[in-house]
């Protein structure tokens, strides 16, 4: 595959997850390595990586990562093909390590729990949940692209006890079922704490506030909005194919604010405040010397 292709399908892949597009990137680097690779190049695919999915940092934030290293490495007198072949060996060891580290972070939180209520898809909530056999979850369809019907059918099929519910219905189970807790993934984190995720978990985040139901939400740092974070309106047909002329909006993302989290799952288990001391480490490792923490998203 060429590495235009490569882009294109990063850019138009509507049902992989940010875990599985950040490494997808992290190889599209292995691809210069087929002809004869420069510096310049490397910025290259770097600029084009972070443009191509502005709402997973995860991906900007692993392609700066080995466009550092690469820089690091050559200025250290490695030749380029080594330093590149090198950079996306450790960026990718260091991002699976992340994640390795939040689903054991994860599974030790959830054996709180007897039952929980997850919107959308998020595989590390989806392989936490799976490790516990004894846990009720009450699953969200997520429409209009219905990943939470792709999430329950994943649980059914490991014998969880799984509870399908459409979005709307959520501050109604909230309230009259047994629900410990809400646990949901995140997109993107915003530098005062905040977080991007599906349309529908502010309003779900709202309801466990009224009712006193502990939110956590589970994720790792490579999601930190460090070069920004622009949310993604998705195709009208999703909602309404219909023949009458009716204006349709459909985003996919908003903003539940740090005050409505009750607890941050990462590489670290921390309440919104300490959470933030985790959040500006790993943009400082991650940035140049004094541009750490300046990005914010535009809604």
């Amino acid at each position: 595959m060429k590495l235009d292709e490569l882009i294109s399908e990063i850019i138009e892949d509507s049902s992989s997850g940010a875990s599985q597009l950040t490494l997808k990137a992290a190889n599209a680097y292995l691809k210069l390595l087929e002809g004869k690779p420069s510096l310049r190049a490397v910025r290259r695919l770097t600029k084009l990586l972070t443009s191509a999915r502005p709402s997973m940092p995860s991906i900007a934030n692993m392609a700066y990562r080995i466009q550092g290293l690469t820089s690091e490495y050559v200025s250290k007198g490695i030749e380029l093909e080594e330093a590149l072949s090198e950079a996306v060996r450790v960026a990718v060891s260091e991002y699976k390590e992340s994640l390795r580290k939040v689903l054991r972070n994860a599974q030790e939180v959830l054996r709180r729990y007897d039952s929980v209520l997850t919107h959308s898809y998020s595989s590390t909530v989806a392989a936490a949940v799976e490790g516990n056999d004894r846990l009720r979850v009450y699953v969200t369809e997520s429409r209009p692209g219905y990943e939470g019907r792709r999430l329950a059918e994943r649980l059914a099929r490991r014998g969880l006890r799984v509870t399908l519910i459409v979005d709307a219905a959520a501050s109604y189970v909230l309230e009259r079922e047994p629900v410990d807790a809400v646990v949901i993934g995140c997109d993107a984190i915003l530098d005062d704490g905040s977080i991007a995720n599906k349309i529908g978990s502010k309003m779900i985040a709202l309801a466990a506030k009224q009712f006193e139901i502990p939110l956590n939400v589970i994720t790792d740092l490579w999601k930190a909005a460090i070069h920004g974070f622009s949310p993604e309106l998705h195709p009208p047909e999703e909602v309404y194919e219909g023949v009458e002329r009716i204006s349709i909006l459909n985003p996919y993302f908003e903003i539940v604010p740090s005050s409505l989290i009750s607890l941050f799952v990462s590489e670290e288990i921390a309440d919104p405040r300490n959470f933030l001391n985790h959040l500006k480490e790993f943009c400082d490792k991650l940035m140049p010397s004094g541009r750490a923490g300046r990005a914010k998203a535009r809604i």
